[in-house]
């Protein structure tokens, strides 16, 4: 959530944008053996954005409507549609913010954002997938001796008209609170707690944690600080899989301040419910601007009860051309399913976008995602390649023009692939009272 004070345009703004497309694909459901067709597309969002002083206020509303027609029979199918609403509140020495939010989207869906924890996503079948969140987060004593924070999240996904048994339904509920002793400015100590509750309905492994632990915030020298946390986690499986694991989860980080940015060394060694009862991590991270642009990045393996040597890279890089930018991001991360298998989870984003005059450009972007089972269960990998083109027709309407392909495969099934090819028109409205 993005706090008021982040924010250096107040007042009250609002934009509606709407874009109608006519599309052609050669295999529009991404099915193994698809049939072409041509349909329209209209695209409607709408965002308003309230900001003061001390609050700011959020709303996003948007759908996709399919049209298509066939047999002399129309439809109207709307698709991929959310809706979020957030607010947050800080005073000098308090805070509190909120957020709503549901998304629902076609469980064989090409869109990268909609990536759970446990890659179902790329799972090509029929039907629905619908999730609900919310988030209540909130502090006080933020500049006094004695502070508290905390944070809590609700998520459900439900998936209909699915054959897919991976497909089940699933909740998480998560709370986690500090108690903080600010010492001296130098030096402040935490008490931790948290819970998390994740629930497999139907087929799958429940997992319920716990934690209460102790942290240390330290001020080393004016560009070195340090973090040390040490809590006893409880973590209790049932239904497909029972057990409990428990023990000691232990963090340590450095972080030194340099001429352009910082330099990190991160270590942790979590209770975990994988076969070993723990997962454990090792990296350097560095971030720095550069003369057109930046670079974050961070560097480690990890691996089941020791350190291992499974690589973890995530990378954010930003280069600025006199006529464009170029984007690239690169992420990796090791999650646990429904069925309590863990995964190594790599996903692969880089953009290019080219100013070709004051009216047009181009865009090209590249996805790739790679879903590796560390324990059973099925390999999977989704790419898509784009480019579009757009151009401003007055100063309301523009005309965007754009291909891509897609490729979806997985160990168990044929690869399936899509090519797509579009042309519409767009209009935003903004509105400043």
């Amino acid at each position: 959530m993005v706090h008021a004070q982040d924010t250096d345009a107040p007042g009250i703004v609002g934009t509606f944008d709407v874009t109608q497309r006519l599309e052609y694909s050669d295999n529009p459901g991404l099915d193994v053996d698809g049939d072409s067709d041509f349909f329209g597309r209209t695209l409607l969002g709408f965002n308003l954005t309230s900001v003061t002083g001390l609050d700011q206020l959020s709303l996003d509303l948007g759908t996709e409507v399919e049209e298509w027609r066939d047999d002399n029979d129309s439809s109207f199918d709307p698709t991929n549609s959310f809706a979020s609403i957030g607010y947050d509140r800080e005073t000098g020495n308090a805070r509190i913010g909120f957020e709503l939010r549901y998304r629902e989207s076609d469980s064989d869906s090409d869109n990268f954002d909609d990536f759970d924890q446990n890659g179902n996503i790329i799972n090509q079948d029929d039907g629905t997938r619908q999730t609900y969140g919310f988030v209540l987060d909130g502090a006080v004593g933020l500049n006094a001796p004695i502070g508290a924070s905390w944070g809590f999240a609700y998520d459900e996904i439900t998936f209909s008209d699915t054959t897919d048994p991976d497909l089940t339904d699933q909740s998480n509920t998560a709370f986690d609170g500090q108690l903080d002793f600010r010492i001296d400015p130098r030096i402040t100590a935490s008490l931790t707690a948290s819970y998390e509750d994740f629930d497999a309905q139907g087929n799958g492994v429940n997992r319920e944690r716990t934690g209460l632990g102790v942290a240390v915030s330290m001020e080393v020298t004016p560009i070195l600080t340090a973090d040390v946390s040490l809590s006893y986690d409880s973590i209790d499986r049932s239904g497909d899989e029972t057990g409990t694991d428990d023990g000691l989860s232990v963090g340590a980080s450095l972080l030194r301040a340099l001429s352009n940015g910082t330099l990190g060394l991160n270590f942790a060694s979590d209770v975990s419910s994988n076969d070993n009862g723990r997962r454990s991590f090792l990296s350097v991270s560095r971030d720095m601007e550069l003369p057109r642009g930046s670079l974050s990045a961070e560097i480690g393996v990890t691996g089941a009860d020791t350190i291992g040597s499974d690589p973890l890279i995530n990378l954010d890089y930003v280069h600025e051309l006199p006529t464009g930018q170029i984007n690239l991001g690169l992420s990796q991360s090791v999650v646990t399913d429904n069925d309590n298998n863990e995964q190594l989870n790599t996903a692969l984003r880089a953009g290019y976008d080219y100013q070709i005059n004051n009216l047009s450009g181009l865009g090209a972007t590249f996805t790739y995602f790679d879903r590796n089972e560390l324990d059973e269960g099925v390999d999977g990998k989704r790419m898509e390649v784009g480019l579009t083109y757009r151009r401003d027709l007055t100063r309301d309407w523009g005309l965007v023009g754009g291909v891509s392909h897609t490729l979806s495969s997985e160990d168990d099934s044929e690869d399936r692939s899509r090519n797509t090819i579009y042309i519409g028109l767009q209009r935003s409205f903004n509105w400043v009272p």
